[in-house]
């Protein structure tokens, strides 16, 4: 068997001798980040959040067998299960990777423009939690160069997805530099919890919600792309299918309300964070890193009146 990625059974960690001695109908009910070969087919976790493209044999999908769990013991198992010392996490402040940042108690990581809101607000966070933060501060110059390269292994090409791509490029630099593999982040969490501003819109929001959890497969391309290229990848702990199903359990008034987002989320958060970040409002990863900003910058500084017309001189062939 080869195993690339980690697998557990009822939170329990495997290691790779003891997988090698299950069947191919137990593995497929393990959970974790995975990609496994044996000699029948290969295994991959029910998300596919491990990156992979794997040929020539039958795939199966492995469809986990765990308990049905309140959220904040499931978010606290989901997280324990992916905090080992070859990992790091993603830090901007936020409620989502600050509660993954409080109960993983890993090296945080945090990128974006000097004086921009995610890396005041990290260091914030970080310097409240108690936990170590390495910061990486980049300048406009170095946005241009990154996004040649980001142009080229991101499989998708519109504005908001070079956007988050390039901010996601300099969150696998900053990890392989620290000598991490895997990345923690709070990806999902908008989409399970509720954090977007439309919702508060929504005339149907589990049909939203459900919508936009399934294209999550596209964002998670993306960032595949951008942490493969610094041979690191994303580690997402609101993936785990513990979560997923707490995250199933509420009310769309337990979620969301008017402009108050991610209720549920939020109220457990309380529970391990300051009141003054649990409840902290949302920032695009984008906005907050300053990434977009500077984009716009380089766009005009090009001649093209926005970042859609800066991508199409750069690469016609891919928008």
């Amino acid at each position: 068997m080869q195993l690339t990625g980690w697998m557990e059974e009822n939170g329990r960690l495997l290691d790779r001798v003891e997988i090698e001695t299950f069947s191919v109908s137990r593995l497929s009910a393990c959970g974790g980040e995975f990609l496994l070969e044996t000699d029948e087919c290969f295994i991959r976790d029910k998300y596919h959040i491990m990156p992979g493209n794997p040929q020539g044999k039958p795939i199966i999908t492995a469809d986990p067998n765990v308990p049905d769990l309140p959220l904040d013991e499931a978010i606290q198992t989901a997280v324990l299960l992916r905090a080992s010392e070859d990992a790091v996490t993603t830090l901007s402040g936020g409620v989502d990777s600050s509660l993954v940042a409080a109960l993983a108690g890993l090296p945080c990581i945090a990128v974006g423009l000097s004086g921009s809101h995610d890396l005041a607000a990290a260091q914030e966070t970080a310097k409240i939690l108690d936990l170590p933060l390495t910061v990486k501060e980049i300048g406009i110059a170095d946005i241009r160069v990154a996004l040649d390269e980001v142009l080229e292994i991101i499989p998708r090409v519109t504005p908001l997805d070079v956007e988050i791509a390039i901010t996601g490029y300099f969150i696998a630099a900053l990890a392989k530099e620290t000598g991490a593999e895997r990345i923690l982040t709070g990806q999902a969490a908008d989409e399970l919890f509720g954090g977007y501003a439309r919702y508060g819109r929504s005339a149907d929001l589990r049909s939203d919600l459900a919508a936009d959890f399934a294209g999550l497969f596209f964002q998670r391309e993306r960032d595949a792309a951008a942490a493969s290229h610094f041979g690191v990848w994303y580690s997402l702990p609101f993936m785990d299918e513990r979560v997923v199903r707490a995250s199933r359990t509420f009310s769309p008034d337990e979620l969301v309300k008017g402009d108050l987002r991610k209720i549920a989320l939020r109220s457990v958060a309380a529970r391990h964070l300051p009141e003054e970040i649990a409840w902290r409002p949302k920032k695009a990863m984008q906005y907050g890193s300053g990434i977009s900003s500077a984009l716009a910058k380089i766009a005009k500084s090009e001649g093209c009146k926005g970042c859609r017309e800066l991508i199409q001189k750069l690469c016609p062939d891919k928008v």
